[in-house]
């Protein structure tokens, strides 16, 4: 945090009458394992993130409520930071699980912002997340920043979970979740917290994404087709009869066929793909991303619904922003991504993280060979690894917008809407197609 940002923090304390609370030394003390010390976030001022443990004590500080078989939980962490900055008395009263904090508010004495209508946030806020079924999570806000594309950057600080920083992206008064099971319910702000003021939340969304064509490793070269169904390095065939537009392509396991997919629906195979199954009646939205899978293929709409051979169409996700953009399968499950960079799983599939610091909206994801993570890129060209990928550089300065990457043996390729490919990794380079019509 800069010296600035730590400053004015410290000047609306002093504006509030508040005093900033004596932090105490915190390295080597007996009790729950210490995941972050106070010292280390909102400019200096916060207090220990503690890990899981039946402790009473954590770096030297009592928690403050909390369960017997775990003291220390994701509430726990604003109650003590409250009560330390006098902002509340402590304990949260009627307060049993995160997701009480926000539908509380009032009674705890708070202001309240419903996910969509966020109009401020100071670091120090809430921002209170919920989960069908179950407790939902909270993470008190650290900084807020501005990104290239005019949304914001606000980066949180939780305790009880993997990840103890985690960024959150607000653009048009929404707060993009980080998990991909959990919804924003909305901001929950202290009266006494004087903090940095961040208004205005960028542009309403994502501009809309349209897909064209895809890209994909095919043998020991590369598949790339054009949203007019021109097949590049692909087999000999017929062009297909286009209702709308070619979205995708997903080769087979065994890498001698491929199916084309169509915004409306349509799927050509070629080479040893199996027949297509309809469209199913219940499908919202347009086709947008295919992928190969056991029982065939799996298809995803831009609504985050998904079907298949001998798969029954999946319900849309919860808690997403911006529209579903590609499907990734790996072994015993999938990852949905959407254009906000929030990845999906499903299955098997394990989540490595969300993109949030993009300069415009994510297009396209892959996974890696091990299944242990992803490969992104943003229409700007940027590439973000997630999990065991790997970063090698993004598109030149100047190139046309990303349409897709792809892994391959040893780097990835990024394909532009123009059908330039870039090879980064060992052999980089780049390709141009021969004419075509459309885009990729």
């Amino acid at each position: 945090m800069s010296t600035p940002l730590k400053q004015i923090i410290a000047g609306g304390m002093a504006a509030a009458g508040v005093l900033a609370p004596t932090v105490p030394a915190e390295a080597s003390a007996a009790g729950a394992p210490l995941r972050l010390a106070g010292t280390s976030w909102f400019a200096g001022g916060g207090v220990p993130v503690c890990g899981a443990s039946t402790a009473t004590s954590c770096a030297g500080q009592k928690h403050v409520g909390g369960v017997s078989y775990n003291w220390w939980q994701c509430v726990e962490l604003p109650q003590r930071f409250y009560l330390r900055r006098g902002w509340h008395s402590g304990v949260f009263p009627g307060v049993g699980v995160a997701s009480q904090i926000f539908t509380r508010a009032a009674a705890l004495g708070m202001e309240r912002q419903a996910n969509g209508s966020v109009k401020t946030i100071v670091p120090g806020d809430m921002i209170v997340m919920n989960r069908s079924g179950a407790a939902g999570h909270v993470v008190v806000v650290e900084r807020v920043t501005v990104n290239k594309d005019g949304t914001r950057n606000v980066v949180t600080v939780g305790q009880n979970s993997q990840v103890v920083r985690n960024p959150m992206r607000w653009h048009g008064g929404r707060l993009d979740s980080f998990w991909a099971s959990y919804s924003v319910a909305g901001v929950v702000h202290a009266k006494k917290n004087m903090g940095i003021l961040s208004t205005g939340g960028g542009p309403a969304d994502y501009p809309e994404l349209v897909n064209g064509g895809g890209a994909r490793p095919f043998g020991a070269g590369h598949l790339a087709v054009t949203s007019t169904g021109q097949v590049f390095g692909g087999l000999p065939g017929a062009a297909p009869a286009v209702s709308g537009r070619i979205t995708d392509a997903a080769v087979t396991p065994s890498g001698a066929g491929y199916w084309l997919l169509s915004s409306s629906g349509q799927i050509f195979p070629y080479g040893d793909a199996a027949p297509p199954v309809a469209r199913p009646a219940t499908a919202e939205g347009e086709l947008v991303a295919i992928d190969a899978a056991p029982n065939g293929y799996l298809v995803t709409t831009s609504t985050g619904q998904v079907y298949g051979p001998g798969v029954w169409i999946t319900a849309s996700p919860e808690g997403y922003s911006g529209r579903f953009v590609d499907i990734e399968v790996t072994a015993g499950g999938y990852w949905l991504l959407t254009s906000a960079g929030q990845v999906h799983p499903f299955g098997a599939a394990k989540w490595y993280g969300n993109a949030t610091t993009f300069e415009r909206a994510i297009v396209a994801m892959a996974g890696t060979a091990t299944g242990r993570g992803y490969l992104m890129v943003d229409v700007a060209g940027n590439v973000f690894a997630f999990g065991d990928a790997e970063h090698l550089g993004d598109l030149p300065e100047g190139s046309a917008e990303a349409a897709d990457i792809a892994v391959t043996a040893t780097g990835y390729v990024v394909t532009t809407k123009t059908g330039v490919r870039h090879t980064f990794g060992p052999g980089a380079g780049v390709t141009t197609p021969g004419p075509y019509t459309g885009t990729f």
